[in-house]
Parts: C-alpha cells; structure tokens; sequence
C-alpha cells in the first residue's frame, strides 16, 4: 500500500502539473473502487480551475475554485500517471483527467489501481475535516504535533504491541508497515514492546526516527516493492535504503546478526533481535 512518502510524492507531482490548471474533461471506464464513483463528477468538476493539492495522512486532496474538492486514497495498488502526451488507455486504468495549463497546454492524469481498493470522492470544501475517513485522523507526522508528550499521552497504559500502534492511523496518520519497521529499527525498539513501557526518552527518539525516516523516503521517491510507481512512470528508490523490511535472514548493518520476520496483526514485521532487543516481560505475546 502506498504511504505517507509515496503519497506526497504523487500530491507534489500533481501540484507541479496541474495547479491553476482548467478541467477539460473527466472519463470514467471503470466507477466501481472501494466506493463507486459518484456519476455526476464528470460534469459537476467540469471547467474548475484546479487550486494546490495537499495532503492529509494518506490521502490527497485537489481543491478547486468552486469550494470544492477532490478526496483521493491510493488504495493497495493505486498509482497516478501524468503526462503532457495523450496517454493510452491500459488495463486497471479507471479514470482519466484532461486539463488545460496556464500554458495552454493539454494534461492527462490516469488512475491505475490493480485492487481497485482505491477511491475517488468530490464535495464541498466545508465538509472536508468531517468527511467520515479524515476527521478520524490523527497527527501530522511531519509536524510540530508529533512530539514525545503527545505519543506518551495516546500510549498511556495501553496494552498494545509499538508496531501496531504505529499503524493506527488515528494516532499518527500515513505511516504504512514499511516504514513502521524501519522506524523502529532506526529507534532501537522491538516491534513488540508494549506501548506502556514507553518511556520519555524512547519517546523522543522515537519522534525523530519517524521524520528522519518519513524525510529521506520523500527525497528518494518512495519505495517500490511491488506495485508503486510515481506519476512519472519511474519506480521509488528508497527501496535501495531499507534497513529491515523484507530483509529476512539477511544480516543486520549494524551488528550482522540475522534480520528476523514475525506476523504481527496480520503484517510481516521486520526486527533485528539483537539491535532492538527487550526483555520478555516488556513485549507483547503473539
């Protein structure tokens, strides 16, 4: 599944291309996603003149000149291809954007989605921070609200596993299973310690692994593992950087033990047992 740093490379690209842009058309060739696609987009979006994408958690979000905007989510397998080249219709591509730059050039958006766990909704702006998947969101990773206090506080006293936590995207929202085991191995924490043991200085490191690690997947594109690719056809090169995930039996970088993989809530969860390595009674049991 597409995360936080394959997200805002998509949204980045977006804004480089679309932004003041005018909405020539909208085909649809596949409605049916996650949810099915409302039938009046077409005409209803028809002639915006698009503002600048951002994005919140895992999702992007187009706002457009008439208070409205465009909800997009990736899905499993979801992915965009930009182009000023009219771009041939494949399989898996569902909808195609036209624009009409500033320039007065022609832009095409294809979304692709193998799963077609994906989805595309379009309301008003006002409606934005109650719309039933974002007002469950929790922090911005990359801000100032992701602190220490703030993990210690959603922590307290829970009996849950650190990596499962880290993918409750009501308390941090955008990271994916990827970078959660790589985040842990940066601040030195078994995947399955108990978040009430969570101390203030494991906090803090833990914080900073976090925007580290989220920082240098966004410089490098993204991670490719199987079906991520960035608007511009080219595949995510943090994948080069990984220092855990999906690195079973291959030794450590730090202390060449074997890289251990257990499931955890249904994930491959990736750990070095020596580097992160917790007493018992401090862990979850699986």
């Amino acid at each position: 599944m597409p995360e936080l740093p394959e997200v805002e490379t998509t949204k980045n690209a977006l804004s480089n291309f679309i932004k003041e842009s005018k909405v020539i058309e909208v085909e649809i060739f596949k409605k049916e996603l996650r949810w099915p696609i409302n039938n009046n987009l077409k005409s209803d979006i028809k002639n915006s003149i698009i503002l600048n994408p951002f994005r919140l958690g895992k999702y992007i979000i187009v706002p457009t000149d008439r208070n409205k905007c465009l909800l997009l989510h990736l899905g499993m397998s979801g992915f965009l291809k930009i182009s000023k080249k009219k771009i041939k219709v494949k399989k898996h591509d569902h909808v195609k954007f036209t624009f009409l730059n500033t320039k007065h050039e022609e832009i095409y958006v294809l979304y692709n989605d193998t799963r077609r766990f994906g989805f595309i909704d379009y309301f008003d702006n006002d409606k934005l921070n109650e719309h039933f998947l974002i007002k469950k969101l929790g922090v911005e990773p990359l801000s100032l609200d992701l602190n220490a206090k703030y993990l210690l506080k959603k922590f307290n006293n829970r009996d849950v596993a650190i990596k499962t936590s880290l993918l409750d995207q009501k308390i941090v929202a955008g990271i994916g299973n990827i970078y959660a085991s790589e985040i842990l191995f940066l601040s030195k924490i078994h995947p399955l310690l108990k978040v009430k043991f969570l101390d203030k200085k494991m906090a803090n490191r833990l914080c900073k692994s976090i925007k580290y690690i989220l920082k240098k997947a966004i410089d490098k594109g993204g991670t490719t593992i199987k079906d991520f690719k960035n608007p511009d056809g080219q595949i995510g090169y943090f994948k080069q950087n990984l220092l855990v995930y999906s690195r079973k039996g291959m030794k450590c970088f730090d202390c060449e033990k074997h890289i251990k993989m257990i499931n955890l809530s249904g994930r491959s969860t990736y750990y070095c047992e020596k580097c992160q390595g917790f007493e018992k009674k401090f862990l979850k049991e699986i």
